[in-house]
């Protein structure tokens, strides 16, 4: 599978939560270290959820948007579910299509539209179905349950022994089909090593292997780099979340000189950025001055990361104007960011955008906390004990 088509498949998986953010504010949005839909709940319209644990067992009647660490849901969805996790578990009914990116992702139910996973492992069970197509990257595919028509795989492994309705196209490095496999038009599939197609399983149209040649050998590992990427794309969605949960106010303090002073709060940040090398240089020649330097560039280290933080933030609060909602404003702004920058050229641009206007936001901030401390002279004290001196 080619990095743009990896590409397109990621921004499908999490492009809709920037596409929705002007009507998110009017629908149902919970966060925490847990959150859970009861079996006798119901959530008439849109939910969004992020924190660290999702449980959703009641009734949507809506889309589900999700950005958590683990997220299972057991009950019934009318409507899409877009997540992105470390492990996502369906077990529950959804009347409408799935897109996910996580680590792991197990799907045991019944799923009447399309499927789109970017993940390391899928896997859908044998009492899980796919009403129409599915669409996997990954590096390990087990395809026990049925699919309705085509199934795109751009996988290590792949495992099948079910029924899929139409054709299967796919790049591969090893695919085999189990007895109970059925494909009801064409295999076609691009990989150096021959389908192992075991004893009864039946393939209605043709088989055509194509041989991988160098550029889709160099396409399969783009893909395997993009599957970090959407990883590390999670994982930095989840920190950023951590960090505004646990220090919302403090985030809405250093924005605020971005938000009144976007172009001195850039102008800071370059200058810093580019008066940083030749302080630390410097430091390093002195050789006495070598501690210190090393010093100051863990500090550095330690704003840019915190100032990435910071310029999502910001950039979710451009987008959703007048919102008070700390964990919203993070994760629009932060997806907005991480997808941004999966985009060759946009990418480099909005990496020193955010390198340079994190680094300013949090200098103009110490600034502003900043007070220059007072000396004053203690007054002088006089010895009662001394001998006191008569004037005559």
């Amino acid at each position: 599978m080619k990095k743009t088509k990896l590409l397109g498949v990621v921004l499908l998986l999490l492009l809709p939560l920037v596409a929705w953010v002007g009507v998110a504010h009017s629908q149902s949005f919970r966060s925490g270290q847990n959150v859970t839909v009861s079996k006798d709940q119901r959530v008439n319209g849109m939910l969004w959820t992020s924190g660290r644990n999702a449980d959703i067992a009641g009734t949507v009647n809506g889309d589900i948007f999700c950005a958590s660490m683990n997220v299972t849901i057991s009950g019934t969805v009318n409507g899409d579910v877009i997540c992105a996790a470390q492990t996502i578990r369906i077990s529950g009914t959804i009347n409408g299509d799935v897109r996910l990116a996580a680590q792991t992702v197990t799907l045991s139910s019944r799923i009447s539209g399309n499927a789109t996973v970017a993940a390391q492992t899928v896997s859908l069970e044998q009492t899980g179905s796919v009403g129409r197509d599915v669409s996997f990257a990954a590096e390990e595919v087990n395809l026990n349950g049925a699919i309705g028509r085509d199934a795109a795989l751009g996988a290590g492994n792949v495992i099948l022994t079910n029924t899929v309705g139409r054709n299967v196209r796919g790049n591969v490095e090893h695919l085999r089909l189990e007895s109970r496999a059925r494909v009801g038009g064409d295999m076609t599939y691009t990989s150096k090593n021959q389908a192992d197609v075991a004893q009864g399983a039946t393939i209605a149209g043709t088989t055509q292997r194509n041989e991988p040649q160098e550029q889709q050998r160099r396409g399969i590992l783009a893909h395997l780099n993009l599957l970090f990427n959407v990883y590390w794309l999670v994982t930095a969605l989840l920190v950023a979340l951590a960090f505004v949960l646990l220090l919302p106010r403090l985030f809405h303090r250093v924005t605020d000189a971005a938000v009144r002073e976007p172009l001195k709060t850039l102008l800071v940040g370059l200058v810093a950025g580019l008066l940083f090398p030749v302080l630390f240089i410097a430091l390093l020649i002195t050789v006495i001055g070598i501690p210190l330097a090393l010093f100051l560039l863990l500090i550095w280290l330690l704003i840019i990361a915190f100032g990435s933080l910071f310029f999502s933030y910001y950039v979710g609060r451009l987008v959703l104007r007048g919102q008070r909602n700390p964990i919203l404003i993070m994760l629009v702004g932060a997806l907005i960011v991480l997808l941004a920058m999966l985009i060759p050229f946009i990418g480099a641009i909005v990496n020193l955008a955010m390198v340079a206007m994190g680094i300013g936001m949090i200098l103009l901030n110490l600034r502003s906390q900043y007070v220059r401390p007072t000396y004053t002279m203690p007054a002088l004290e006089t010895d009662s004990h001394a001998p006191k001196i008569s004037e005559r």
